[in-house]
């Protein structure tokens, strides 16, 4: 059952348009990563789909609802984002800073309920994130902080999370962390994730499904392995790549001309 429809949808910057005409349906439970060379409109395809860009056609549905229907604090519920540079404000403590995912529930002059402090405090113990929960915010390190914000994707509790190269300047260690955590959140929990990534080899290892985009256009759209091992994924980035099966994993490896 598909839990997004994305229909003939088209996003516009003046005249210029970043997407044109994409279709895609994800099924729930499910990992779908969006790939393609940079200027693809894969931002903006996963930004319009959390509900941050209107689009100037077509249409995004989410649990059978059409996401333009939605207010603010309906969107917050279906789906949350982890954008790729996120604001984090000083003065906050990360217990405080993931409790702002609960806000749609119970808005922002109404105190948390005790339902809403436990999913904060399961969420900040899920992501380990307990010895730093009093800490100031600016004061994390990169992993840190990505963890941080993830926890407050979680705690809104959506069955869609959104998430824009969330792996960009986290260490080898921390990519693997960051993306093991959130397959388990799929896996176990049901969790439907749509993401952008540039790193190919990973995306092809941790999604169940690639959507290749160039141009603000859908070229492939199939199985991880299908499309990692593709004509068309070098045609899109315009060079050699060559697919190596390390242990059962297919590694992507750029080759020069």
């Amino acid at each position: 059952m598909s839990i997004i429809e994305v229909d003939a949808l088209t996003v516009r910057a003046g005249a210029k348009a970043l997407i044109s005409n994409v279709s895609l349906n994800v099924e729930a439970g499910t990992w779908c990563t969006i790939v393609g060379p940079n200027g693809a409109g894969k931002t903006t395809l996963v930004e319009t789909v959390a509900g941050l860009r209107r689009a100037a056609g077509g249409s995004v549905t989410i649990t059978g609802r059409p996401l333009d229907a939605m207010n603010e604090r309906e969107r917050a519920r279906v789906v949350s984002l982890v954008p790729q540079h996120p604001e984090v404000p000083a003065g906050m403590t990360v217990k405080e800073y993931v409790s702002l995912g609960r806000s749609a529930y119970h808005g922002l002059l109404r105190a948390p309920s005790a339902r809403d402090r436990s999913i904060v405090d399961s969420v900040v113990e899920r992501l380990s994130l307990q010895e730093f929960a009093e800490r100031d915010v600016v004061t994390l390190s990169g992993g840190e902080r990505q963890r941080m914000v993830l926890a407050r994707a979680l705690a809104q509790s959506t069955m869609v999370i959104v998430l824009d190269e969330p792996i960009t300047g986290l260490d080898l260690r921390h990519q693997m962390d960051l993306l093991e955590l959130l397959k388990t959140q799929v896996e176990e929990c049901g969790l439907t994730i749509v993401a952008t990534m540039h790193d190919l080899t990973l995306a092809g290892q941790f999604a169940d499904r690639l959507v290749l985009l160039d141009r603000g256009a859908v070229v492939l759209d199939g199985p991880a392995a299908v499309v990692v091992r593709s004509r068309e994924l070098s045609q899109c980035y315009g060079i050699d790549l060559r697919v190596i099966d390390v242990d059962g994993a297919d590694v992507v490896v750029p080759v020069r001309s």
